[in-house]
């Protein structure tokens, strides 16, 4: 994060935080509450809560951690974002770990057909023509705006292979 930028922070988080504040389930009382927001330069932040440790003469102190959203939390948002399918964002997993369709077949359970399916739609939701555009939206585009030129930029790759 740059210096002097700053982040408002989402009126999501202030629902977090009452429920961090008053916890109703074994989840609210051990999860620490995380919401990610997008800030001015375009880059994905983490925020999370945590507890300093309670000292004789100090009560334990809460502290909201900022810091740069990890791949896979960034991943799972813009997978949400598209809409893809649960199985949709199950390939499309594999695919950024550099599995093969026939691998990813196996791992699922499902034919080679029914991958190229999953892939074919993932394709449409996200916009892309091809495994490494797909991967570049879903896990790099957020992370590092800017660093990655677009398709259009690049001109347009039509690759469409699935395989």
């Amino acid at each position: 994060m740059a210096d002097g930028e700053l982040v408002e922070i989402p009126q999501r988080w202030t629902a977090k935080r009452r429920v961090a504040l008053r916890p109703e389930t074994e989840l609210d009382l051990h999860g620490a509450p995380r919401i990610h927001v997008r800030a001015r330069s375009g880059r994905w932040l983490t925020l999370h809560g945590a507890q300093t440790v309670a000292h004789a003469d100090c009560g334990g102190k809460t502290m909201v951690v900022l810091e740069p959203a990890r791949p896979r939390e960034l991943a799972w948002l813009q997978a949400s974002a598209y809409g893809l399918s649960e199985r949709e964002r199950a390939v499309v997993d594999r695919v950024a770990q550099g599995v093969s369709t026939t691998e990813i077949a196996r791992a699922l359970y499902i034919s080679e057909y029914t991958v190229q399916e999953h892939l074919s739609h993932a394709f449409d939701k996200v916009g892309v023509r091809g495994r490494r555009a797909l991967v570049q939206r879903l896990f790099l585009d957020n992370l590092y705006p800017g660093l990655f030129p677009s398709a259009a930029e690049q001109g347009g790759s039509t690759d469409r292979s699935v395989g």
